[in-house]
């Protein structure tokens, strides 16, 4: 048996040893080693490396300066990583153990991060003859959620901090989606970001980040306000800051618009981080911000900021506003009912979704806010590229039902957004664009 050599630029380079019954690193483990050499560690943070394998994730933990507790269910992985680390001259930075994840598995309390390279192989490689039976746990899922829900369901049981502030990076399969579903720990509660990606054949792997949405921070709840975004730029102190109201008695749009605002309908606005606009323009925050409360809606996105129905009846909206250089403030209104009011026709998210309540709509927003912009020290914002597509894709669903705008008496046809996030436009015979909602109009196929 040989020692195989891997390097990381910037981080290092390890001999490792891998026995015939343990997992050897592949593609997606050294995917996993890239997003992790990248995350910023303090001294005396503390991660958590579940199947440890080999013991090259723990490796380049404990060389970036983690802390490290791994464990594996095949002693020959365990006593593999010991003998890697040691063999690294890393045997002091890390506690190695064999540990079932279904029955005699723990997390240490002030543990920050925890790494798992989830099985993904649904057929059986005992019995098709791919694996020994010692090897089965490393690369085969099971039913019901696979392991990913083992852990989320372990991470929920316990009552205590940990689960509010630790960090969670899994290597799952999303095309096609697997057994352990991203899903899951949304409708539990957790925010996620994807930080790498691979595709072997049909398969797309990715190394998927989740942290409970706010860190276990409050929101404000009011019983009515004139407005959120004016109270929310009252708040004080840093961290991810919501307002909620069940009323809002002078709400406003684009340009000091008033907003019309129906009892039983959301009105929140969220507090971003300023340092956003060091690199994301206030055009495409809006835009990417308005692509997933679209999708919460069940709505169609009009560019730039409004969501309406598939008449072009308006359900909600997104504004928003920066008035100083330490918050950047995100409103989101939505009407639950359509109604007809001064001329005024709007429709309703109960046309597209269903009844649902307006403090659930809330919390799915919520999620789907924090997973684009919530500030998190170890996790990097989206790059303005990825916001830009999937503002495009949301507004693509508007424009594929026939959607078109016009512009001084010509008509148009929107192929892009720019990285401001302004409209790219073509015409007949000219190319052009708009930064400007109010010099377009969008023109809504009839039935």
């Amino acid at each position: 048996m040989e020692a195989e050599r891997f390097s990381i630029d910037g981080v290092g380079e390890w001999e490792v040893m891998v026995p015939p019954t343990v997992y050897p690193p592949k593609e997606d483990t050294m995917m996993l080693c890239n997003v992790i050499s990248k995350l910023p560690s303090n001294p005396g943070s503390r991660a958590m490396e579940i199947g440890c394998g080999s013991g090259l994730v723990s490796i380049v933990l404990g060389t970036l300066g983690w802390e490290v507790t791994a464990c594996d269910v095949n002693p020959y992985a365990v006593a593999c990583t010991r003998g890697n680390l040691e063999a690294n001259g890393l045997s002091g930075m890390a506690r190695i153990f064999e540990a079932d994840i279904g029955s005699d598995f723990s997390i240490p309390e002030d543990t920050d991060l925890i790494v798992w390279n989830l099985p993904y192989l649904e057929e059986d490689p005992v019995s098709s003859g791919i694996l020994e039976k010692i090897e089965e746990a490393a690369l085969a899922d099971i039913a019901d959620g696979g392991w990913g829900r083992v852990l989320l369901q372990i991470l929920e049981n316990y009552n205590t901090t940990l689960t509010e502030n630790v960090t969670v990076i899994l290597v799952m399969r999303t095309e096609p989606e697997g057994t352990s579903r991203v899903f899951d720990w949304e409708q539990n509660g957790w925010s996620w970001r994807s930080l790498g990606m691979e595709r072997f054949g049909s398969e797309k792997i990715e190394a998927i980040c989740f942290w409970r949405t706010g860190s276990g921070d409050e929101v404000t709840k009011l019983d009515s306000c004139k407005s959120t975004m004016d109270e929310a730029e009252e708040l004080s102190g840093d961290g991810w800051q919501r307002v909620l109201s069940k009323r809002q008695v002078d709400g406003r749009g684009r340009r000091g618009n008033s907003w019309i605002s129906e009892e039983g309908g959301l009105f929140a606005t969220w507090i971003l981080d300023f340092k956003l606009l060091e690199t994301i323009s206030p055009g495409i925050i809006q835009t990417s911000i308005g692509a997933v409360v679209s999708k919460v809606l069940g709505g169609n996105m009009k560019w730039p900021n409004d969501i309406v129905d598939e008449k072009g009846e308006k359900i909600g909206g997104v504004l928003v506003e920066s008035s100083n250089k330490s918050k950047i403030r995100v409103g989101v209104g939505a009407n639950r009912t359509g109604f007809v009011e001064g001329g005024v026709v709007g429709s309703g998210w109960e046309e597209t979704i269903g009844q649902v309540d307006s403090s659930e709509v809330f919390l799915r927003i919520d999620r789907e806010i924090s997973s684009l912009f919530e500030s998190k020290k170890m996790i990097p914002f989206p790059e303005v590229g990825f916001l830009a597509g999937l503002s495009w894709m949301e507004l693509s669903r508007l424009l594929s039902k026939g959607a078109i705008t016009s512009k001084d008496g010509q008509f148009y046809r929107p192929t892009g957004l720019k990285k401001s996030g302004g409209l790219e436009l073509v015409g007949d015979e000219i190319k052009t664009g708009s930064e400007d909602l109010d010099e377009i109009q969008w023109i809504f196929p009839r039935d």
